[in-house]
């Protein structure tokens, strides 16, 4: 069933990676590094609202997904009460933005709002197919979002609208599948069914969560705006397109196997016992190294190949140059986020990630201060390299004392190995340049990993397949 859902989650997971790809190709000749820039700082500090203020409603959506406790009803009223009342504030945090900064923001500011309310919709939609074992509605919601949005940025853009106007057609993209696929849901919004002993349980289950958020995105988005400060726009331009590059590849996939997992964990932790949830919980591990491991090494040898063909010149140097430091870091970011932190989350202990997030988000705006301004870009991404690798050790000495988590060591040091086969395999061709070559790399990757992974049977590989065909 894991790889089955994994493999729906991963399908739906590929067309927007392949959207947002798209999209990098485009915006980078379609507006100039600055421009870009304008438009990273505006989606960062959507994304940081969000993180701070929002997610947590998705992921206590995920952990109370009604079980038997309280009805569909109920859940979804209290929800929609809950994101109304958080409008207030933020309504408040953006009129003062506002104020301090001018007129000259009333628009970014107006807009990224727009934006916010867009990743909003999106993700609880999302959360709301993936809590209820929909794989199907979720690919559709995620397919409709990644295809609206690249078409109607991309027009803006086209049309020269700039920054302001990329961001309005991907908000807007957002939004309209969002509301359309969500509208099953949300009908069932009824006041009276509100439901205060939920909303505490959200509230003591998500308030550590959204602490955390906030100083992991700290941690994931300073380093834009300090290039923006320290540098300038261009240079945080430059730095975002990288760092986008590896996050629709290697975040995509580890976010798609965690969101086939993570419900099924919860599930059988909650009805079946700590046995069988571990049990699950290290296949799962397995099939999440298994691809994230080798993903990170792939992207670090083709992925200048992948620049050359799809980024605009004026990007190509840069992005290369940070390429490998920032697929590594986001690997560690993943580790930390889909594997070492849940222990906290499956022992309802999200103070612990809290308290790590704390940690981290000091270390990386230190980290920062220091290299950026000595080495730019190449400074960020050492310095987010180094905050999440110290995270995802952490969340592991810490994590396990909280719940115990497996960790496959046999399995992994075979991923490992199969891993350096591909690499040996992929040094050879790795500066051949060209759609055609592309594609050769990418055989050539695929197939030397799959080979050694069947022939040390990794996860049981071999015995799946048997089964799949007998």
């Amino acid at each position: 069933m894991l790889f089955k859902n994994s493999s729906i989650y991963v399908l739906a997971k590929i067309v927007p990676g392949l959207m947002a790809f798209a999209a990098l190709s485009v915006y980078t000749h379609l507006l100039t590094p600055q421009e870009y820039g304008v438009y990273t700082l505006i989606f960062s500090a959507a994304l940081f609202f969000h993180s701070a203020f929002l997610n947590w409603l998705p992921v206590g959506t995920m952990r109370f997904w009604p079980g038997g406790i309280y009805s569909e009803r109920a859940f979804i009223t209290t929800l929609g009460v809950i994101y109304l009342r958080l409008a207030v504030p933020i309504t408040v945090i953006a009129a003062l933005i506002i104020l301090l900064l001018g007129k000259d923001y009333v628009l970014p500011v107006l807009v990224g709002l727009l934006l916010l309310v867009g990743f909003a919709a999106l993700m609880i939609g999302q959360q709301l197919q993936s809590a209820q074992m929909l794989p199907n509605r979720y690919a559709m919601l995620t397919v409709s979002y990644s295809v609206l949005s690249l078409s109607l940025g991309a027009a803006c853009a086209y049309f020269g609208f700039g920054p302001i106007g990329v961001v309005v057609g991907v908000a807007c993209g957002m939004l309209i599948p969002s509301v359309i696929i969500s509208a099953k849901s949300w009908v069932l919004f009824d006041r009276t069914y509100y439901t205060p002993e939920l909303t505490q349980k959200l509230l003591i289950y998500g308030t550590p969560l959204a602490a955390s958020f906030f100083m992991d995105e700290i941690a994931n988005l300073s380093d834009r705006y300090m290039l923006a400060w320290m540098v300038d726009k261009a240079e945080a331009g430059k730095y975002a397109v990288g760092y986008d590059l590896a996050g629709n590849s290697i975040m995509m996939v580890m976010n798609a196997i965690n969101l086939a997992a993570y419900p099924m964990i919860v599930k059988l932790l909650d009805q079946k016992g700590q046995e069988a949830a571990l049990e699950y919980f290290n296949t799962y591990v397995i099939l999440l190294l298994g691809i994230s491991i080798p993903a990170v090494v792939g992207l670090s040898l083709v992925g200048p190949d992948l620049v050359y063909l799809m980024i605009g010149e004026k990007y190509q140097e840069s992005v290369v140059l940070v390429l490998p430091w920032i697929a590594s870091a986001l690997f560690f970011m993943g580790l930390g986020a889909f594997y070492f932190h849940l222990p906290f989350q499956l022992g309802n202990k999200n103070l612990g990630i809290f308290k790590i997030a704390i940690f981290v988000a000091i270390i990386n705006l230190l980290l920062n201060v220091l290299l950026i301004p000595r080495m730019g870009m190449h400074g960020a991404a050492i310095s987010t390299l180094l905050s999440f690798m110290i995270a995802s050790v952490l969340g592991y000495f810490y994590g396990r004392k909280v719940f115990p988590i497996p960790l496959p060591m046999t399995d992994i040091a075979k991923i490992i190995i199969a891993t350096l086969g591909m690499g040996v395999c992929l040094w050879f061709v790795k500066d051949l340049r060209g759609w055609h070559w592309l594609v050769l790399q990418m055989t050539i990757g695929l197939g030397s990993y799959g080979l050694v992974a069947y022939l040390l049977n990794i996860g049981g590989i071999k015995q799946v397949i048997a089964a799949r065909y007998a």
